[in-house]
């Protein structure tokens, strides 16, 4: 008989995901012995056995592999033969620096365990903090990798004997479970009150937190990544008083459900179904069932929820009364701040909101806000990427390799950075708005821990050079190199890095601003280019605009403005007025101020045109979030297919430009005859995509060119990349939109590092 012996480099989401016991097992099934253990942040295999076995033991890593891991690659290296007489897992090393995409991501609590909490006689009845291989928390209590138990915050809770006995038995589930633990030795459910004093442990914490919920009242409840704000979603005045205290009156708010209220209150495909279910669990948009509702304050005027089913054991134990199976379970901070994860910050921040706090004593390392998904055409379309897929790896391998180390900081809204080495890139999760000092300070420690996690060292910076950014002032006080990679082209190249994309492209992205190279506000851009250079071919027409940061507060100084700068303020401007009922010194006042010619910035922006078509549609002159009113004209679009307004394209001075006046007219006429916002809405959807598409065509033909790059947020709306990507590709182009990383600034930094290697590679 002849042996063999390898050595298995394993890279990828492999660490966390109980791919060592299922290694383990493999080989005791196939008769195969060796050794298996983490080093860095791989996996290394030492594999003996006859060469037909070990062929086969490889093919089936990769197709037995627990659902929860995913292989990026094996490298395999033979070996001389040592004489193993069994299959181990032994203790983990350092190693070399040896990266992979393996920094585990949070799972949600996973059938198995549910099932253990609700049997009568199991050790983990009722208790909210089991896990095993399959689900619980990684990316969260991880302090340093290789994830073992003792490089986590739950090295604070040493297992018990039958924890022990589970997490040593190959046959158990449970075993080398990182977070495995029992109510004998593991973390507790705490009930305080607002000023911190605990009045209710296990149990008896429950009951008051269900107590409290069902009388109206707030309850701050400590997940897996930080607070969620907590209250009955069918109590219409316990959701006015959160409004309230949270300082949030309208955004939309997430629902926590149970799947018979799941089935009562949305209609959903089997694609949502299969995402709503799925490891991650992350909020999803859908749609509203009619004739059945929640409080009518949970998503006003819109025509999706956005829902999760339970993902933790605190979460299941909550909704296990009926009364009880629609939470709202909102981001536990202040709108504006950022997401409050440690007991006393959580009662210092959230005190004045929240009448009790259900809590847990297992220390949260790093900030997680929910993850929030839309699908369409049964593909996933990411809105915000945090829990469960942050901070999953991806490869920049293929534009360039034995390039610098970078950290790319994204931009100010909507914050993800991204650290990159070794062919390999990690986009953080969403961190919110960095003009917020808490949040910045928060992005700070982030991007401390990412790169002490991954041990790199960054050579270079990257960033957005809008003057104003926080993170273009960040990165001047950093002693590494930098580099400037513009707004656009940043969208640009995350779309082309997710589809390994490197020839010439167009791209059309849309967004509501981001600093031009002109020193101008872009916003509705045709560039032509690769990852590394771009041409500015077309945009919108651009338009002066004076209102400055308060038109996104208040949209309706932006309808003024636009009026006035499109030749439209004298036969529309007072009837505009009377519609919107604005203060006649307010319209005087705007009005002095246009004629005065200030100069303001030149305005290209796709984002305030939606404004500008929201507060006419909708009647809604103010914005307390950002893309609000756009969201409430995307709810009224209707599905059938309308002659839209017309947006010309003309080609001016070597640019192709898309008029926005006659369509802003036709708009306003159809106001004036009182027509119905489902059909103004959906005219100004289908007129505006088919500008767009006539733009593609024009500039793909002169150019010999068929791919066509969608970025900016923008493209979020469904109605418009739906109907721009049926069209455009009947017209023979090729359509390439974002999935994987937001479309809105959540992915810029994925565009920033494509840029950035391609622009390095090439010096």
């Amino acid at each position: 008989m002849i042996t063999e012996r390898l050595i298995l480099f394993v890279t990828g989401m492999v660490q966390g995901v109980g791919f060592r016991p299922f290694v383990h097992r493999l080989a005791a099934s196939m008769g195969v012995v060796g050794r298996v253990r983490n080093e860095g942040a791989r996996v290394r295999i030492d594999v003996e056995g006859e060469p037909e076995a070990l062929a086969v033991f490889i093919e089936r890593l990769y197709a037995d592999r627990p659902a929860a891991a995913n292989i990026e690659q094996i490298d395999v290296e033979p070996a001389l033969p040592e004489g193993y007489r069994d299959f181990q897992i032994v203790g983990s090393a350092l190693g070399s620096k040896s990266l992979s995409f393996g920094i585990p991501t949070d799972l949600a609590i996973c059938p198995d365990c549910v099932r253990d909490m609700q049997t009568p006689g199991s050790r983990y009845y009722r208790y909210p903090f089991t896990s095993c291989t399959q689900c619980g928390p990684r990316y969260t209590v991880a302090k340093s990798l290789p994830f073992d138990r003792q490089t986590t915050a739950m090295e604070s809770f040493p297992l018990c004997a039958e924890c022990l006995q589970e997490y040593t038995d190959v046959q158990s589930r449970r075993f080398h479970a990182q977070a495995t633990a029992c109510a004998a030795c593991g973390p507790e459910l705490q009930w305080l009150a607002p000023d911190g004093r605990v009045v209710g442990r296990r149990e008896d914490a429950l009951k008051r937190a269900q107590e409290a919920l069902r009388a109206g009242r707030i309850v701050a409840v400590l997940g897996i990544g930080g607070f969620h704000l907590a209250v009955n979603a069918k109590d219409e005045g316990a959701v006015t008083l959160l409004r309230q205290r949270k300082r949030r009156p309208s955004k939309p708010l997430a629902v926590m459900m149970t799947e018979a209220a799941l089935a009562e209150f949305c209609v959903i495909d089997e694609a949502e179904r299969d995402w709503l279910t799925s490891k991650e669990h992350p909020i999803l948009l859908v749609k509203k069932r009619a004739n059945v509702s929640l409080a009518s304050g949970v998503a006003p005027c819109m025509s999706r929820y956005g829902v999760f089913l339970p993902y933790t054991g605190v979460h299941v134990l909550l909704t296990e009364d009926e009364a009880l199976s629609t939470l709202i379970m909102t981001s536990g901070n202040v709108s504006g701040e950022p997401l409050a994860y440690a007991v006393d910050d959580g009662l210092r921040r959230l005190g004045t909101i929240a009448d009790g706090f259900l809590v847990h004593n297992r220390a949260i390392m790093r900030p997680v806000d929910d993850s929030i998904l839309r699908i369409d055409g049964g593909a996933p379309h990411i809105i915000r990427r945090s829990r469960g897929f942050a901070p999953q790896g991806d490869s920049v391998a293929h534009i360039g390799k034995n390039l610098p180390p970078l950290l790319a900081l994204g931009g100010d809204l909507k914050n993800a950075f991204a650290v990159s080495d070794q062919g390999k890139m990690w986009l953080g999760p969403y961190g919110g708005d960095l003009a917020e000092p808490l949040t910045f300070a928060v992005f700070q420690k982030q991007v401390a821990w990412y790169l002490s996690m991954l041990r790199v060292r960054p050579e270079f910076v990257v960033s957005d050079p809008h003057p104003g950014y926080v993170s273009q002032a960040y990165a001047k006080q950093c002693s590494e190199a930098k580099l400037w990679v513009q707004h656009h082209h940043a969208h640009m190249a995350a779309t082309m890095l997710e589809h390994r994309l490197s020839s010439r492209a167009l791209g059309i992205i849309l967004d509501g601003t981001g600093y031009g190279d002109d020193g101008n506000m872009w916003g509705g851009e045709f560039l032509l280019g690769d990852l590394r250079r771009v041409e500015r071919v077309g945009h919108l027409r651009s338009v002066r605009t004076i209102s400055g940061d308060n038109a996104v507060r208040e949209p309706w100084r932006l309808v003024l403005n636009y009026l006035y700068e499109l030749g439209l303020w004298e036969e529309f401007g007072s009837f505009v007025a009377a519609v919107l009922e604005l203060d006649e010194k307010q319209v005087t006042f705007t009005e002095k101020a246009l004629c005065s010619r200030l100069p303001g910035y030149r305005s290209s922006s796709a984002g305030r045109l939606f404004d500008v078509a929201g507060v006419l549609v909708t009647g809604h002159k103010i914005a307390t979030f950002e893309g609000e009113l756009p969201l409430r004209l995307e709810a009224y679009v209707t599905p059938s297919v309308a002659d839209g307004y017309e947006f010309p394209v003309v080609l001016e001075q070597g640019r192709w430009l898309v008029e926005l006046q006659p369509g802003v007219r036709q708009l306003l006429e159809d106001l004036r005859r009182n027509a119905s916002r489902p059909h103004m809405a959906t005219k100004f959807h289908c007129g505006f995509c088919g500008a767009l598409v006539e733009a593609a065509q024009r500039i793909a033909a002169e150019n010999g060119i068929r791919e066509v790059v969608l970025g900016g947020g923008v493209w979020q709306n469904p109605w418009l990349l739906r109907w721009f990507a049926q069209a455009a590709e009947r017209a023979g182009l090729a359509v390439y939109h974002p999935l994987k990383w937001p479309a809105n600034d959540g992915g810029l930094a994925a565009g920033q590092t494509a840029v950035a290697v391609a622009r390095l590679q090439r010096e």
